[in-house]
């Protein structure tokens, strides 16, 4: 009886050290599978999530262009970024915005503004082959605003259209055509302003221009043709961000629009290409009742309360105009007449969107064949034109800034930047007579 009693309680002893070392195991194994999915996930966690360190508060102030603040990119964000050349839309859950000075208010006596442009005559002095890289800034003077600067769009709440959301989205066609029939004339018969006409007379003059060989990678796939009929040369004077065309109704002559230009359309399926104004007579004809009643909404709107009109029928950057009340449902927008299902985009590069490669190469060329960029009215927060200026300080080359406010060449800490604050018309003015010159 006490040796069965032994053996059975042995049994259950031996029965729970089993349970127990059996719960141990579980344990140990569920933790070293814990420990296995962190090491796992933790190469993305620190791709993602740039460490705290890394945060950078940046004040970028231009001639029109407003305050952001940068999240430093981590090495690994960085490298990937240098692969792109997309234009990105800054994030607003991480950009903080204010509304930077007028620029016209910086300069309180005449020999302030002689003591700026001298600056910049003394930058130009040492350099022979000199390209300028402009932002919107620089077309604030010329009635259309910029994003970020003192009359900025990003102050009343414009968020640019995304490139996919027009490609995906009939409905988000129809509100950007809609919106921009109604704020094309404006920005149609925008003037060019003193310092469009400044760097045009600063190629004449000779004092910008970078010259370079001529290739056929140079050239879009649709226009490759073009490449047989060129001298083998090429000059690049201004490379600009600005869709408006400004610089060439101001004069220049060689003139890179690296975002495209407003000035003509295309169809997203066969590439057919016609002229915007073309285009904008179409939408009016065939859109005419939904015109007439917003511009007639527009006007009553505008007896009512013209600071609330300001806000609802704003010209934007782009050539569109807000319209806080519309029907985009009833907006019809004309087939390519070539492949008669088509739908057209204007011929420029979108938030999102990709810079095309030739232009891109173009880029990089002059930054290999300049001894100087100077940047005027740009923060540089997009990518695709502060990969270029980065490019030549990292190779050496002076940088001058002409702009009101820090930059992103400043905030990454970019070596030989000449800062020049001043307004960009009255400046490059000054300047182009100092050096003998005349608009």
């Amino acid at each position: 009886m006490s040796i069965r009693f032994y053996m059975k309680a042995n049994s259950s002893t031996i029965i729970r050290e089993k349970n127990l070392r059996l719960q141990r195991s579980s344990l140990f194994f569920m933790l070293l599978g814990i420990l296995y999915i962190l090491l796992a996930i933790n190469p993305v966690l620190s791709f993602l999530q740039p460490s705290a360190g890394k945060k950078l508060s940046v004040m970028v102030s231009l001639y029109g262009q407003s305050s952001l603040s940068f999240r430093r990119l981590s090495s690994r964000m960085a490298e990937a970024a240098d692969k792109t050349s997309s234009r990105r839309r800054p994030n607003n859950n991480n950009n903080v915005i204010h509304r930077p000075v007028d620029p016209q208010s910086m300069i309180q006596h005449p020999d302030q503004l002689d003591e700026k442009a001298s600056q910049l005559v003394e930058w130009f002095s040492s350099k022979r082959n000199v390209f300028c890289l402009t932002g919107a800034g620089l077309s604030t003077d010329s009635g259309i605003p910029d994003y970020r600067g003192h009359k900025g769009s990003y102050h009343v709440g414009h968020k640019p259209i995304i490139h996919q959301q027009f490609i995906d989205s009939s409905h988000q066609r129809r509100r950007y055509w809609g919106r921009s029939m109604v704020g094309w004339k404006t920005f149609d018969q925008a003037k060019p302003n003193k310092g469009h006409y400044s760097l045009a007379a600063l190629e004449r003059m000779g004092c910008l221009g970078v010259n370079m060989e001529d290739k056929v990678d140079f050239y879009d796939d649709l226009d490759r043709d073009e490449f047989l009929f060129t001298s083998g040369q090429r000059r690049l004077t201004v490379l600009t961000q600005n869709v408006d065309s400004l610089h060439d109704r101001a004069g220049s002559k060689d003139v890179l629009a690296i975002h495209g230009g407003n000035k003509i359309v295309r169809c997203m399926k066969c590439g057919h290409r016609m002229p915007r104004n073309d285009y904008q007579e179409q939408l009016e004809e065939i859109n005419r009742d939904w015109l007439k009643e917003h511009l007639y909404r527009l006007e009553e709107e505008d007896k009512e309360s013209s600071k609330r009109r300001q806000q609802q029928n704003q010209l934007r950057p782009d050539g569109d105009a807000q319209l806080m009340k519309a029907n985009y449902d009833e907006v019809h927008l004309p087939l390519c007449p070539c492949c008669q299902d088509g739908f057209f985009k204007p011929d420029v590069v979108f938030f999102g969107d990709t810079v095309p490669k030739h232009r891109v190469r173009i880029c990089q060329q002059a930054v290999e064949n300049c001894d100087g960029i100077l940047v005027i009215g740009s923060s540089l927060a997009v990518h695709s034109a502060f990969r270029h200026v980065r490019a030549a300080s990292q190779k050496g080359v002076s940088v001058a800034i002409l702009n009101v406010g820090e930059t992103r060449a400043e905030a990454e800490g970019l070596e030989g930047l000449v800062k020049i604050e001043a307004p960009i018309g009255d400046t490059l003015e000054r300047c182009v007579g100092m050096m003998g010159g005349a608009l």
